[in-house]
């Protein structure tokens, strides 16, 4: 009989599809307590590593102000913008896991103060790192800081621009509220939001920003429809996982979305930092995610399919144009395509990931602290001006960055987390 009832509950939970209403299955007030996704988070830290190794190649001599690699070593192996793509599916999926209660005031307040104390005494921290890395800074653009304001509203921090991304998150956060409480039915929110991501580009007048919430809202809600409205298998399913990494570093190399988009004479000067031409992400992003959580993808073939034309044809394209020779960026990105082709059949369970769960459990700390250090670094003149001198302070560089983020997020944050839970969240 109880194999029975959950054979007919995993019956229900498959048929789920477009027309359902955004709200959990099931309400369950411990689910996102009895399972830790190690893949996951093992993905998450991948993504912070590719975010902070692109930067100390990025910026011309950050890291050592009198050399800097002529080699392009920044551009492989990692896809520092599909990273942050990651971030915000992860943040979506984390939600809908934690949060499968229905809506209700006391859970809405327990929800914010959560993000809160888990968001805001590290990003203190990672602010005044900044200023103190660079104190050049107006009390304006610090304020504007200290309230998630850096899209639009205020500049950016000098010393630590990385924080642009908590913006979008903190948007995405408050939005949530609204899905959680009026319960929008999935094709509907999925149809208008992907409209609004458009519209900048067809109407001038349209404010860019709105659009690149949208762009990166539709990420951050695959997370959360895969948490709340698709059921978690046994078993991991093998897949080609490092071919599906170094498809989606070609993807990110060859910046698919921005330079069609150019060709086809619209404005990609006014895309925000997040838009429309990051959709060509998406395949890869949700076959990584349906697979590390042990989730079914429907259609996952097709997925795979587009995953796999969108940077082979782009690249035919370029080569088709003459403008794939000579580019060191595009080259680099169809060797990491055809890498990635030739291991096609190479499959492996995603649970492998969990070799780099480490990394993702400081990954915050690891984000927001890696870029006030590299400007330390800088400001360090002595001992530089050589491939020896660059290395050994990479090497500086990434433990400082990995031991603040892990007495950070690791040691004070649960002495925090446990205090606010005690004197706050235990009188809600």
């Amino acid at each position: 009989m109880t194999q029975d009832l959950a054979q007919m509950r995993n019956q229900t939970l498959d048929d789920t599809d477009l027309r359902d209403r955004f709200a959990p299955l099931f309400d369950h007030k411990a689910d996102g307590r009895k399972v830790y996704d190690y893949a996951l988070e093992g993905l998450r830290g991948l993504a912070a590593l590719w975010v902070a190794y692109s930067h100390i190649f990025f910026y011309e001599k950050m890291l050592d102000p009198a050399y800097h690699p002529t080699f392009p070593l920044g551009f492989f192996f990692n896809a520092a913008h599909g990273g942050i793509l990651i971030f915000f599916t992860l943040s979506g999926y984390v939600i809908g896991i934690t949060n499968q209660l229905p809506f209700s005031r006391s859970n809405a307040i327990r929800y914010l103060l959560r993000r809160f104390i888990r968001l805001y005494p590290i990003y203190l921290v990672a602010i005044a790192l900044g200023v103190l890395a660079v104190p050049t800074a107006t009390w304006k653009t610090v304020l504007g800081n200290l309230f998630f304001l850096q899209a639009g509203v205020s500049a950016l921090l000098p010393g630590n621009g990385v924080l642009w991304t908590l913006h979008y998150e903190v948007v995405y956060y408050i939005i949530f509220l609204g899905v959680w409480y009026f319960r929008p039915k999935v094709l509907s929110l999925i149809i208008g939001s992907f409209a609004v991501a458009c519209l900048s580009i067809f109407i001038p007048i349209f404010p860019t920003i709105v659009s690149g919430y949208a762009a990166g809202w539709l990420f951050w809600l695959f997370g959360l429809w895969l948490a709340w409205k698709k059921p978690r298998s046994q078993a991991f399913t093998k897949i080609p996982l490092l071919s599906y990494l170094l498809l989606y570093i070609a993807t990110d190399k060859l910046d698919i979305g921005k330079v069609l988009l150019n060709d086809f004479g619209l404005a990609t000067s006014r895309l925000a930092e997040i838009s429309i031409s990051d959709f060509v992400y998406f395949p890869l992003c949700a076959l990584l995610f349906a697979s590390l959580t042990q989730r079914k993808l429907p259609h996952a073939r097709w997925y795979a399919t587009i995953a796999i034309t969108l940077p082979l044809a782009h690249s035919v394209y370029l080569l088709a144009s003459g403008r794939l020779i000579g580019n060191e960026t595009w080259l680099i990105a169809v060797a990491h395509l055809v890498l990635g082709l030739a291991l096609w059949r190479w499959q492996v369970s995603p649970n492998i990931l969990k070799h780099l769960a480490f990394f993702g459990s400081i990954s915050y700390g690891i984000y927001v602290f890696h870029m006030p250090i590299l400007n330390f670094m800088h400001r360090l003149s002595i001992f530089s001006g050589s491939p020896i001198t660059f290395t050994i302070r990479a090497l500086i560089w990434a433990g400082l960055t990995i031991m603040t983020a892990y007495l950070l997020e690791l040691k004070i944050q649960p002495i925090i987390k446990r205090w606010f839970q005690k004197k706050v969240l235990g009188h809600i």
